[in-house]
C-alpha cells in the first residue's frame, strides 16, 4: 500500500463522523490524581488498600444510579480519568460532569480520601510511582526511558483537563486544528496551576508545560513543531506525520498488546498487505500522538492543566467561545494567521514559564492572554454560555494564573507543602459539601 493510499486511509477515518451544524457536540476529559490521608498516592493496581481499581468499580456503581454514563479509566500512575458522554451545550455537560464530580468527592469521604485539584503531582518524583499493570504502558515507560527528560513525571505524575470537538467538514477540522494550536501557548498559561514540583514551589516553571515538551519530541509538543502550520492541507500533513511516527505498540486482534519495529505506517501497511487494517488499527495508530492538539474522529484539544474545583469547565468554554461562533473563529485565525514562524516558536518557548511581561508580535503575553479571554466571552454571549467562562476570567484578571496564586497563599501559610494541601482539601471539602 503507498503512503498516499495510507494518508487517504488515516485522513477518512478522522473525517467519518462529520456532524451538521446543528449536532455538534463537546466533550470533556478530566484527570484526578488521589491521596490517602498521608499524601501518600492510592495503588493503581488492586491489592490490600483501596486501590485507583476499586475508585472506578465504586464510581461506575454510584454513576449508574444517578442515571449519567461517562467512561471511567485508569491512567498509568493511578490518576482516574473521566470522559464525558458527548453534550450539544455546556449546560448539559456542567449538568453531567457535576453528579459525577458529586460522586467522587462522596467516595473519597466513604474512604478517607483526598482529591487532588492540581495538574502535577506536588511531592513525589515519578520513580516513587508503581506503574498500571498492563503491557501498553510499560512499553511506553520504556521508550519514554529513553526520548525525553521527563517522560516518566508525564505517565505517572501530571493530570489535564482535554476538550473534544466535532466538525461539519474537513476544511472546519483543519481551521479548529490551526487555530487551537497557534493558541496552545497562552492555554498553557491561562490554565497553568502546577504551583509544586518535588515538594517545592515552582516559582515560575510551567512545570507541566515543561514535562510534555520533554517527554518524546517524535510524538508530542505542538503541531507546529512537527511543521504543520498551516490550515491548508493540514489533515494530509497530519495524517503523514502520523504514519512517519515510530510505533510505540500493537493492539493485536485478539486483544493482546505487541510490539512492532519500524513507523505507525511500516505496520498499517504491513496490516493492509495481509488483508486485516481495520478502522480500530487506525484508531490505535492515532491514540500514540501526543501532540497538544491531535485527531481521531473528534479534535482533541490537550493543552489545559487540571484547573482548582469548580473551574473544570473553564477550558470548553475557551474553546467553544473561540471555536463554535464563526465571527469570533474568523477573527482569531486572522491574528494567528500573521504570526511568523518565529513568532510561534518564540510563543512555545515562553509558554514554559509563567512570565507574562514579555512580549511577542507587538504585544505582551499578559495583553494576549486577556484579548484571546475577551475574544471567547463575546463569542460565548452569542450562545447564551458565558457563566462558565466569566469566574475563571475574573480570577485570572485579578490573580492571574492558579499556579502563582496558590503559591501565594502557599508562601502566606508557613507551613511545608504537605500540610499545605492536606489543610486547602479539608477547606475543600467543607466548601464542596455546602
Amino acid at each position: 500500500m503507498s503512503l498516499s493510499d495510507l494518508i487517504s486511509e488515516v485522513k477518512n477515518f478522522i473525517a467519518s463522523r462529520l456532524r451538521s451544524r446543528e449536532d455538534l457536540r463537546v466533550g470533556l476529559e478530566v484527570e484526578n490524581l488521589i491521596y490517602d490521608q498521608k499524601m501518600n498516592r492510592i495503588p493503581v493496581n488492586s491489592g490490600t488498600t483501596f486501590s485507583t481499581s476499586d475508585l472506578k468499580a465504586r464510581l461506575e456503581e454510584k454513576n449508574s444510579e444517578k442515571g449519567i454514563a461517562p467512561t471511567l479509566t485508569m491512567e498509568p500512575g493511578g490518576q482516574i480519568e473521566y470522559a464525558s458522554e458527548p453534550h450539544r451545550t455546556l449546560y448539559d455537560l456542567n449538568s453531567e460532569l457535576k453528579t459525577y464530580m458529586a460522586n467522587l468527592f462522596h467516595i473519597a469521604e466513604e474512604n478517607n480520601l483526598m482529591v487532588s485539584d492540581l495538574a502535577l503531582e506536588p511531592v513525589l518524583p515519578a520513580r516513587n510511582i508503581t506503574i498500571i499493570d498492563h503491557m501498553k504502558y510499560k512499553l511506553m515507560h520504556g521508550r519514554f526511558a529513553e526520548t525525553g527528560t521527563h517522560g516518566h513525571e508525564m505517565m505517572l505524575n501530571s493530570s489535564s483537563i482535554q476538550i473534544n470537538l466535532d466538525y461539519t467538514s474537513i476544511e472546519e477540522a483543519e481551521k479548529l486544528a490551526f487555530v487551537s494550536d497557534c493558541l496552545h501557548p497562552f492555554i498553557a498559561l491561562l490554565f497553568s496551576n502546577a504551583p509544586f514540583y518535588r515538594g517545592k514551589p515552582a516559582g515560575k516553571q510551567n512545570m507541566r508545560e515543561i514535562i510534555w515538551r520533554n517527554t518524546d519530541p517524535s510524538r508530542s509538543n505542538c503541531l507546529f513543531d512537527h511543521d504543520i502550520k498551516s490550515p491548508d492541507g493540514l489533515l494530509d500533513n497530519f495524517s503523514a506525520y502520523v504514519l512517519n511516527t515510530p510505533t510505540l505498540f500493537t493492539l493485536e486482534k485478539d486483544g493482546s498488546v505487541g510490539t512492532y519495529e519500524g513507523t505507525l505506517g511500516d505496520w498499517l501497511g504491513s496490516l493492509y498487505d495481509r488483508g486485516v487494517l481495520e478502522s480500530e488499527d487506525i484508531m490505535t495508530a492515532l491514540h500514540q500522538i501526543f501532540t497538544q492538539v491531535r485527531f481521531k474522529h473528534i479534535l482533541e484539544i490537550r493543552g489545559p492543566d487540571h484547573l482548582p474545583f469548580g473551574y473544570e469547565l473553564a477550558p470548553a468554554a475557551f474553546f467553544q467561545g473561540i471555536l463554535r461562533s464563526p465571527d469570533t473563529l474568523e477573527k482569531v485565525m486572522e491574528i494567528c494567521k500573521k504570526w511568523s514562524s518565529g513568532d510561534r516558536k518564540r510563543l512555545n518557548e515562553l509558554a514554559q514559564t509563567v512570565d507574562f511581561s514579555c512580549e511577542v508580535a507587538g504585544q505582551t503575553l499578559q495583553v494576549w492572554c486577556e484579548q484571546f479571554l475577551s475574544f471567547a466571552l463575546e463569542g460565548l454571549t452569542e450562545s447564551g454560555e458565558k457563566k462558565f467562562l466569566e469566574p475563571f476570567a475574573e480570577e485570572f484578571f485579578t490573580t492571574g494564573p492558579f499556579s502563582l496564586s496558590i503559591q501565594a497563599s502557599f508562601e502566606q501559610s508557613g507551613k511545608s507543602v504537605e500540610q499545605f494541601l492536606k489543610d486547602r482539601w479539608e477547606e475543600q471539602k467543607d466548601f464542596l459539601g455546602e
